[in-house]
Protein backbone atom coordinates (compact mmCIF):
# COMPACT_ATOMS: atom_id res chain seq x y z
CA UNK A 1 0.00 0.00 0.00
CA UNK A 2 0.99 3.29 -0.55
CA UNK A 3 1.38 5.54 2.42
CA UNK A 4 0.45 9.19 2.14
CA UNK A 5 -1.85 12.50 4.47
CA UNK A 6 -5.02 13.06 3.75
CA UNK A 7 -3.81 16.74 2.84
CA UNK A 8 -2.38 14.83 -0.44
CA UNK A 9 -5.58 12.80 -1.07
CA UNK A 10 -6.98 13.90 -4.21
CA UNK A 11 -10.32 11.90 -3.50
CA UNK A 12 -12.32 11.86 -7.25
CA UNK A 13 -15.78 12.95 -6.33
CA UNK A 14 -18.80 11.17 -5.98
CA UNK A 15 -21.96 10.17 -4.31
CA UNK A 16 -20.80 10.01 -0.37
CA UNK A 17 -22.44 7.38 2.18
CA UNK A 18 -21.35 7.07 5.83
CA UNK A 19 -21.88 4.32 7.48
CA UNK A 20 -23.06 4.70 11.11
CA UNK A 21 -22.21 2.53 13.97
CA UNK A 22 -25.03 2.13 16.81
CA UNK A 23 -26.04 0.21 19.41
CA UNK A 24 -29.09 -0.21 21.91
CA UNK A 25 -27.14 -1.41 24.99
CA UNK A 26 -25.53 0.79 27.66
CA UNK A 27 -21.15 0.30 27.84
CA UNK A 28 -20.47 -1.98 30.96
CA UNK A 29 -17.14 -1.56 32.57
CA UNK A 30 -14.06 -3.84 32.40
CA UNK A 31 -10.91 -4.30 33.98
CA UNK A 32 -7.70 -5.12 31.31
CA UNK A 33 -5.58 -2.47 31.27
CA UNK A 34 -4.71 -0.56 28.07
CA UNK A 35 -1.66 -1.17 26.86
CA UNK A 36 1.78 0.57 27.36
CA UNK A 37 0.98 2.20 23.78
CA UNK A 38 -2.31 3.25 24.58
CA UNK A 39 -1.68 4.74 27.73
CA UNK A 40 0.84 6.90 26.05
CA UNK A 41 -1.16 7.35 22.99
CA UNK A 42 -4.75 8.46 24.62
CA UNK A 43 -3.56 10.66 27.36
CA UNK A 44 -1.20 13.15 24.27
CA UNK A 45 -3.92 12.94 22.59
CA UNK A 46 -6.12 14.11 25.50
CA UNK A 47 -3.30 16.26 26.34
CA UNK A 48 -3.19 17.59 22.76
CA UNK A 49 -7.04 18.18 22.36
CA UNK A 50 -7.53 20.07 25.85
CA UNK A 51 -4.05 22.64 24.68
CA UNK A 52 -5.46 22.97 21.36
CA UNK A 53 -2.29 21.52 19.54
CA UNK A 54 -2.92 20.61 16.18
CA UNK A 55 -2.64 16.22 16.34
CA UNK A 56 -4.31 13.58 14.00
CA UNK A 57 -4.22 10.53 16.68
CA UNK A 58 -5.95 8.27 13.57
CA UNK A 59 -4.73 5.69 11.39
CA UNK A 60 -6.93 4.96 7.41
CA UNK A 61 -7.38 2.92 4.99
CA UNK A 62 -8.73 4.00 1.34
CA UNK A 63 -9.17 1.77 -1.77
CA UNK A 64 -11.70 1.19 -4.28
CA UNK A 65 -14.36 -1.68 -5.81
CA UNK A 66 -15.26 -1.79 -9.37
CA UNK A 67 -18.73 -0.23 -10.35
CA UNK A 68 -21.01 1.42 -8.34
CA UNK A 69 -21.14 0.27 -4.49
CA UNK A 70 -24.14 -2.10 -3.54
CA UNK A 71 -24.91 -0.60 -0.04
CA UNK A 72 -26.96 -3.20 1.27
CA UNK A 73 -23.57 -5.44 0.68
CA UNK A 74 -21.21 -3.07 1.68
CA UNK A 75 -23.24 -2.40 5.18
CA UNK A 76 -23.34 -6.25 5.27
CA UNK A 77 -19.60 -6.23 5.38
CA UNK A 78 -18.71 -3.57 7.70
CA UNK A 79 -21.49 -5.12 10.37
CA UNK A 80 -19.72 -8.46 9.62
CA UNK A 81 -16.25 -6.99 10.26
CA UNK A 82 -17.24 -4.58 14.04
CA UNK A 83 -19.16 -7.64 15.10
CA UNK A 84 -16.19 -9.96 14.68
CA UNK A 85 -12.96 -7.57 16.48
CA UNK A 86 -12.87 -7.05 19.42
CA UNK A 87 -11.10 -3.39 18.35
CA UNK A 88 -14.46 -1.90 17.62
CA UNK A 89 -16.69 -2.46 20.33
CA UNK A 90 -13.74 -2.23 23.84
CA UNK A 91 -12.17 1.08 24.38
CA UNK A 92 -10.82 3.13 26.92
CA UNK A 93 -11.43 6.69 28.58
CA UNK A 94 -8.95 8.63 29.61
CA UNK A 95 -10.52 10.54 33.18
CA UNK A 96 -8.76 12.55 36.39
CA UNK A 97 -8.07 8.85 37.64
CA UNK A 98 -6.58 6.75 34.84
CA UNK A 99 -8.33 4.70 31.63
CA UNK A 100 -11.19 2.92 32.74
CA UNK A 101 -12.32 0.70 30.31
CA UNK A 102 -15.52 -0.27 28.55
CA UNK A 103 -16.92 -2.56 26.17
CA UNK A 104 -20.16 -3.73 24.68
CA UNK A 105 -22.11 -6.99 23.28
CA UNK A 106 -20.64 -7.40 19.36
CA UNK A 107 -24.14 -8.66 18.44
CA UNK A 108 -25.45 -5.20 19.37
CA UNK A 109 -23.82 -3.46 17.08
CA UNK A 110 -25.58 -2.44 13.93
CA UNK A 111 -24.24 -0.70 11.28
CA UNK A 112 -26.80 1.70 8.72
CA UNK A 113 -26.03 3.75 5.63
CA UNK A 114 -26.30 7.26 6.03
CA UNK A 115 -26.30 9.68 2.51
CA UNK A 116 -24.38 12.55 2.88
CA UNK A 117 -24.68 13.78 -0.55
CA UNK A 118 -22.95 14.20 -4.13
CA UNK A 119 -20.32 16.17 -3.99
CA UNK A 120 -17.95 18.26 -7.77
CA UNK A 121 -15.12 19.54 -6.29
CA UNK A 122 -12.05 16.77 -4.84
CA UNK A 123 -10.95 19.50 -2.31
CA UNK A 124 -14.30 20.59 -0.75
CA UNK A 125 -14.62 16.27 -0.50
CA UNK A 126 -11.64 15.92 0.96
CA UNK A 127 -12.27 18.70 3.48
CA UNK A 128 -15.28 17.38 4.49
CA UNK A 129 -13.48 13.72 4.84
CA UNK A 130 -10.73 15.23 6.71
CA UNK A 131 -12.80 16.81 9.10
CA UNK A 132 -15.82 13.86 9.87
CA UNK A 133 -11.97 11.53 9.99
CA UNK A 134 -10.90 13.96 12.71
CA UNK A 135 -14.26 14.54 14.69
CA UNK A 136 -15.36 10.77 14.67
CA UNK A 137 -11.84 9.74 15.98
CA UNK A 138 -12.14 12.14 18.65
CA UNK A 139 -14.58 10.39 20.50
CA UNK A 140 -13.99 7.03 22.75
CA UNK A 141 -16.51 5.36 20.92
CA UNK A 142 -17.19 4.51 18.15
CA UNK A 143 -13.87 6.62 17.83
CA UNK A 144 -13.80 5.27 14.08
CA UNK A 145 -15.85 6.83 10.69
CA UNK A 146 -16.38 4.42 7.81
CA UNK A 147 -18.10 5.42 4.38
CA UNK A 148 -17.75 5.19 0.34
CA UNK A 149 -17.62 7.61 -2.26
CA UNK A 150 -19.50 6.04 -4.87
CA UNK A 151 -19.48 6.51 -8.61
CA UNK A 152 -20.67 4.35 -12.07
CA UNK A 153 -16.94 3.72 -12.56
CA UNK A 154 -15.79 2.59 -9.38
CA UNK A 155 -16.07 3.67 -5.66
CA UNK A 156 -13.63 4.40 -2.91
CA UNK A 157 -14.12 3.19 0.22
CA UNK A 158 -12.48 4.95 3.07
CA UNK A 159 -12.01 4.29 6.52
CA UNK A 160 -9.98 5.87 9.78
CA UNK A 161 -10.07 4.83 13.41
CA UNK A 162 -8.13 5.86 16.58
CA UNK A 163 -4.73 4.48 16.44
CA UNK A 164 -4.89 3.47 19.69
CA UNK A 165 -7.43 0.01 18.15
CA UNK A 166 -4.98 -0.22 14.79
CA UNK A 167 -1.95 -0.90 12.95
CA UNK A 168 -0.66 -1.29 10.01
CA UNK A 169 -1.45 -5.15 9.82
CA UNK A 170 -4.87 -4.69 11.05
CA UNK A 171 -5.66 -2.24 8.54
CA UNK A 172 -4.20 -4.74 5.83
CA UNK A 173 -6.76 -7.39 7.37
CA UNK A 174 -9.48 -4.84 7.31
CA UNK A 175 -8.38 -4.15 3.17
CA UNK A 176 -8.67 -7.85 2.42
CA UNK A 177 -11.57 -8.62 4.98
CA UNK A 178 -14.18 -6.36 3.87
CA UNK A 179 -13.71 -7.15 0.10
CA UNK A 180 -14.25 -10.66 0.99
CA UNK A 181 -17.86 -9.78 3.06
CA UNK A 182 -18.52 -7.79 0.24
CA UNK A 183 -18.59 -10.26 -2.56
CA UNK A 184 -19.82 -12.51 -0.44
CA UNK A 185 -22.78 -10.58 0.22
CA UNK A 186 -23.30 -9.32 -3.28
CA UNK A 187 -23.36 -13.52 -3.76
CA UNK A 188 -25.68 -14.02 -0.97
CA UNK A 189 -23.36 -16.29 0.68
CA UNK A 190 -21.87 -15.92 4.02
CA UNK A 191 -18.23 -15.03 4.26
CA UNK A 192 -17.10 -18.10 5.75
CA UNK A 193 -14.56 -16.18 8.48
CA UNK A 194 -13.70 -17.56 11.67
CA UNK A 195 -13.83 -15.98 15.06
CA UNK A 196 -11.30 -13.47 15.55
CA UNK A 197 -9.06 -13.57 18.92
CA UNK A 198 -9.25 -10.14 20.28
CA UNK A 199 -6.77 -7.77 21.65
CA UNK A 200 -7.29 -7.66 25.35
CA UNK A 201 -6.03 -11.08 26.09
CA UNK A 202 -2.40 -9.33 24.42
CA UNK A 203 -3.20 -6.56 27.05
CA UNK A 204 -3.03 -8.71 29.59
CA UNK A 205 -0.03 -10.55 28.36
CA UNK A 206 2.09 -7.11 27.83
CA UNK A 207 0.78 -6.61 32.03
CA UNK A 208 2.08 -9.89 32.82
CA UNK A 209 5.41 -9.38 31.05
CA UNK A 210 6.03 -6.19 32.24
CA UNK A 211 5.20 -7.09 36.01
CA UNK A 212 7.79 -9.99 35.54
CA UNK A 213 10.53 -7.71 34.73
CA UNK A 214 12.93 -6.23 37.29
CA UNK A 215 16.49 -4.11 37.07
CA UNK A 216 18.18 -7.52 37.37
CA UNK A 217 16.29 -8.89 34.07
CA UNK A 218 18.73 -10.10 31.38
CA UNK A 219 16.23 -9.24 28.59
CA UNK A 220 17.18 -5.50 29.66
CA UNK A 221 21.11 -5.57 28.74
CA UNK A 222 20.23 -5.07 24.97
CA UNK A 223 18.61 -1.45 26.00
CA UNK A 224 20.79 -0.87 28.48
CA UNK A 225 23.78 -1.06 25.89
CA UNK A 226 21.74 0.91 23.46
CA UNK A 227 21.12 3.85 25.87
CA UNK A 228 24.63 3.65 27.02
CA UNK A 229 26.34 4.11 23.33
CA UNK A 230 24.42 7.08 23.67
CA UNK A 231 25.10 8.25 26.77
CA UNK A 232 21.92 7.47 27.99
CA UNK A 233 19.71 9.05 25.71
CA UNK A 234 18.16 7.78 21.96
CA UNK A 235 19.69 8.59 18.84
CA UNK A 236 19.78 11.95 16.79
CA UNK A 237 19.15 11.86 13.05
CA UNK A 238 22.39 11.89 11.03
CA UNK A 239 21.21 15.20 9.18
CA UNK A 240 20.36 18.17 11.12
CA UNK A 241 16.12 18.86 11.09
CA UNK A 242 15.72 22.58 12.54
CA UNK A 243 14.85 21.53 15.40
CA UNK A 244 17.58 22.28 18.79
CA UNK A 245 15.00 23.19 21.08
CA UNK A 246 13.46 19.57 21.04
CA UNK A 247 10.20 20.97 20.55
CA UNK A 248 7.20 19.08 18.87
CA UNK A 249 6.76 20.95 15.78
CA UNK A 250 3.97 20.72 12.91
CA UNK A 251 5.31 18.08 10.54
CA UNK A 252 5.46 16.77 7.34
CA UNK A 253 5.06 13.54 5.65
CA UNK A 254 7.20 12.99 2.22
CA UNK A 255 6.77 9.49 0.05
CA UNK A 256 9.89 8.46 -1.76
CA UNK A 257 10.30 5.38 -4.24
CA UNK A 258 13.42 3.17 -3.61
CA UNK A 259 13.09 0.25 -6.10
CA UNK A 260 10.73 -1.77 -8.42
CA UNK A 261 9.08 -5.19 -7.91
CA UNK A 262 12.38 -6.58 -9.71
CA UNK A 263 14.84 -4.52 -8.17
CA UNK A 264 13.93 -5.74 -5.11
CA UNK A 265 14.11 -9.24 -5.65
CA UNK A 266 17.35 -8.76 -7.17
CA UNK A 267 18.51 -6.64 -3.92
CA UNK A 268 17.14 -9.40 -1.38
CA UNK A 269 18.84 -11.77 -3.28
CA UNK A 270 22.11 -9.98 -3.05
CA UNK A 271 21.39 -9.35 0.55
CA UNK A 272 21.02 -13.34 1.30
CA UNK A 273 24.05 -14.09 -0.52
CA UNK A 274 25.65 -12.24 2.54
CA UNK A 275 23.79 -13.59 5.32
CA UNK A 276 20.83 -11.36 5.49
CA UNK A 277 17.22 -10.02 4.54
CA UNK A 278 15.93 -7.46 2.17
CA UNK A 279 15.33 -5.32 6.29
CA UNK A 280 19.01 -6.03 7.33
CA UNK A 281 20.06 -4.97 3.78
CA UNK A 282 18.05 -1.88 4.33
CA UNK A 283 19.08 -1.07 7.48
CA UNK A 284 23.00 -1.52 6.33
CA UNK A 285 22.23 0.89 3.65
CA UNK A 286 20.93 3.70 6.51
CA UNK A 287 24.24 3.24 8.43
CA UNK A 288 26.63 3.65 6.00
CA UNK A 289 25.07 6.87 4.37
CA UNK A 290 24.86 7.91 8.56
CA UNK A 291 28.80 6.99 8.31
CA UNK A 292 29.34 8.98 5.38
CA UNK A 293 27.29 12.35 6.94
CA UNK A 294 28.42 12.23 10.74
CA UNK A 295 31.67 9.86 10.77
CA UNK A 296 29.54 7.69 13.16
CA UNK A 297 30.27 3.63 12.62
CA UNK A 298 27.56 3.10 15.67
CA UNK A 299 24.46 2.91 14.32
CA UNK A 300 21.49 2.96 17.09
CA UNK A 301 17.34 3.11 16.09
CA UNK A 302 14.05 2.11 17.72
CA UNK A 303 12.47 -0.39 15.09
CA UNK A 304 8.92 -1.84 14.96
CA UNK A 305 8.38 -5.30 15.89
CA UNK A 306 5.31 -6.90 15.95
CA UNK A 307 4.12 -8.79 18.66
CA UNK A 308 2.08 -11.31 17.03
CA UNK A 309 3.81 -14.18 18.01
CA UNK A 310 2.00 -16.85 17.10
CA UNK A 311 -0.32 -17.43 14.38
CA UNK A 312 -3.35 -17.17 15.41
CA UNK A 313 -3.07 -13.43 16.29
CA UNK A 314 -2.34 -12.53 13.13
CA UNK A 315 -5.85 -11.74 12.51
CA UNK A 316 -6.32 -10.02 16.07
CA UNK A 317 -7.63 -6.16 14.61
CA UNK A 318 -5.28 -4.19 17.19
CA UNK A 319 -1.99 -2.61 18.18
CA UNK A 320 -0.03 -4.74 18.44
CA UNK A 321 3.60 -3.14 18.23
CA UNK A 322 6.56 -3.11 19.91
CA UNK A 323 9.62 -0.77 19.63
CA UNK A 324 13.21 -2.69 20.15
CA UNK A 325 16.57 -1.21 20.24
CA UNK A 326 18.70 -1.71 17.43
CA UNK A 327 22.48 -1.37 17.72
CA UNK A 328 25.36 -2.10 15.32
CA UNK A 329 28.84 -1.33 14.81
CA UNK A 330 30.32 -1.26 11.42
CA UNK A 331 33.84 -2.53 10.81
CA UNK A 332 36.71 0.47 9.41
CA UNK A 333 36.55 0.45 5.94
CA UNK A 334 32.53 -1.40 5.70
CA UNK A 335 31.98 -2.44 2.40
CA UNK A 336 27.74 -3.01 1.63
CA UNK A 337 28.25 -7.17 2.49
CA UNK A 338 30.05 -5.99 6.53
CA UNK A 339 27.13 -3.80 6.85
CA UNK A 340 24.70 -6.48 5.94
CA UNK A 341 26.28 -9.15 8.32
CA UNK A 342 26.20 -6.50 10.94
CA UNK A 343 22.99 -5.06 10.59
CA UNK A 344 21.76 -8.62 10.61
CA UNK A 345 23.22 -9.64 13.80
CA UNK A 346 21.86 -6.75 15.25
CA UNK A 347 18.11 -7.17 14.56
CA UNK A 348 18.44 -10.82 15.58
CA UNK A 349 19.36 -9.49 19.12
CA UNK A 350 16.89 -6.67 18.80
CA UNK A 351 14.22 -9.23 18.00
CA UNK A 352 14.79 -11.56 20.60
CA UNK A 353 13.03 -9.12 22.92
CA UNK A 354 9.80 -8.15 21.00
CA UNK A 355 7.85 -8.81 24.28
CA UNK A 356 10.01 -6.57 26.62
CA UNK A 357 7.67 -2.88 26.89
CA UNK A 358 10.12 -0.46 25.70
CA UNK A 359 8.60 1.79 28.16
CA UNK A 360 8.90 -0.76 30.98
CA UNK A 361 12.41 -1.27 29.95
CA UNK A 362 13.05 2.81 30.29
CA UNK A 363 11.47 2.85 33.37
CA UNK A 364 13.41 -0.10 34.90
CA UNK A 365 16.39 1.57 33.31
CA UNK A 366 16.02 5.12 34.75
CA UNK A 367 15.53 7.16 31.52
CA UNK A 368 12.50 9.07 29.54
CA UNK A 369 10.60 7.76 26.72
CA UNK A 370 9.81 11.16 24.51
CA UNK A 371 6.38 11.47 23.37
CA UNK A 372 6.75 10.61 19.89
CA UNK A 373 9.91 8.59 19.67
CA UNK A 374 12.02 8.95 16.22
CA UNK A 375 12.32 5.23 14.68
CA UNK A 376 12.73 3.22 11.44
CA UNK A 377 9.59 0.58 10.52
CA UNK A 378 10.58 -1.90 8.52
CA UNK A 379 7.65 -3.65 6.52
CA UNK A 380 7.51 -6.96 4.16
CA UNK A 381 3.71 -6.55 3.27
CA UNK A 382 3.94 -8.72 0.20
CA UNK A 383 2.50 -11.84 1.96
CA UNK A 384 -0.46 -9.96 3.03
CA UNK A 385 -3.87 -11.35 2.23
CA UNK A 386 -5.07 -9.38 -0.63
CA UNK A 387 -1.61 -7.57 -0.98
CA UNK A 388 -1.51 -8.95 -4.98
CA UNK A 389 -4.64 -6.52 -5.42
CA UNK A 390 -3.67 -3.17 -3.74
CA UNK A 391 -2.02 -1.70 -6.49
CA UNK A 392 -5.20 -2.69 -8.88
CA UNK A 393 -7.34 -1.14 -6.08
CA UNK A 394 -5.03 1.84 -5.57
CA UNK A 395 -5.19 0.83 -1.53
CA UNK A 396 -3.20 3.64 0.74
CA UNK A 397 -2.86 3.96 4.26
CA UNK A 398 -4.08 7.42 4.96
CA UNK A 399 -2.62 9.73 7.97
CA UNK A 400 -3.58 13.35 8.78
CA UNK A 401 -1.59 15.89 9.46
CA UNK A 402 0.76 15.14 12.72
CA UNK A 403 3.68 16.69 14.87
CA UNK A 404 7.53 15.33 14.86
CA UNK A 405 10.12 16.08 16.86
CA UNK A 406 12.41 14.31 15.06
CA UNK A 407 12.57 11.57 11.83
CA UNK A 408 10.39 8.93 11.75
CA UNK A 409 10.97 6.19 8.67
CA UNK A 410 8.72 3.41 7.23
CA UNK A 411 11.00 1.31 4.48
CA UNK A 412 7.74 -0.49 3.09
CA UNK A 413 8.21 -3.32 0.39
CA UNK A 414 5.34 -4.69 -1.35
CA UNK A 415 5.15 -7.20 -4.62
CA UNK A 416 5.26 -4.03 -7.09
CA UNK A 417 7.18 -1.87 -5.51
CA UNK A 418 9.93 -0.74 -2.21
CA UNK A 419 9.55 2.81 -0.95
CA UNK A 420 10.58 4.99 2.13
CA UNK A 421 7.88 6.84 3.72
CA UNK A 422 9.14 10.06 5.88
CA UNK A 423 7.95 11.82 8.74
CA UNK A 424 10.03 15.17 9.86
CA UNK A 425 9.39 18.63 11.81
CA UNK A 426 7.90 21.10 8.96
CA UNK A 427 11.55 22.93 9.47
CA UNK A 428 13.60 24.36 6.14
CA UNK A 429 16.57 22.41 7.60
CA UNK A 430 14.78 19.19 7.77
CA UNK A 431 13.27 19.80 4.06
CA UNK A 432 17.15 20.68 2.59
CA UNK A 433 19.05 18.03 4.90
CA UNK A 434 16.66 14.80 4.79
CA UNK A 435 16.53 14.31 1.16
CA UNK A 436 20.10 14.58 0.75
CA UNK A 437 20.24 11.42 3.14
CA UNK A 438 17.32 9.45 1.87
CA UNK A 439 18.74 10.01 -1.87
CA UNK A 440 22.39 8.47 -0.44
CA UNK A 441 20.47 5.36 0.91
CA UNK A 442 18.71 4.77 -2.02
CA UNK A 443 21.24 5.37 -4.23
CA UNK A 444 23.37 2.45 -1.78
CA UNK A 445 20.60 0.07 -2.66
CA UNK A 446 20.09 0.69 -6.31
CA UNK A 447 23.63 -0.39 -6.57
CA UNK A 448 23.40 -3.83 -5.70
CA UNK A 449 19.82 -4.03 -7.11
CA UNK A 450 20.81 -4.94 -10.91
CA UNK A 451 19.21 -1.95 -11.70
Amino acid sequence: MHMTQILDWRPEPGEVVEFELTTDRVPEPHDVPASHFQRVHLRLAADHRASGRRQSPWAGVKFDLPGRADLDALTAAWQGLVRRHEAFHTWYEPDADGLPGFRLPPGSLTVRPSRVGDFTDPAGLRAYLHRRIDEQTAVSWPGLTAGVIRRDTSSTVYFAVDHAYTDGHSLALLFDEIRTRYQAALGGAPAGLAPAPGYLDCNLRERDRSASLTTAAPELAVWSEFLAAGGGGFPDFPVGVGNDADELLPGTRVRYPVLTGDQARAFRAYCARHGGGFGAGAFAALALAQREFTGNDVYRVLTVVSTRAYPQLLQVHGWLVNFVPLLFRLPASPTLPDAIAAAQQGFQRARAGYDVPMYRAIELLGGDVPSIPPMVSYLDGRSAPGSRDYLGADATVLAGPDNARGVSLWINWFPDRADLVVNMPDTAEAAAGVPKYVDRVREIMLARSGR
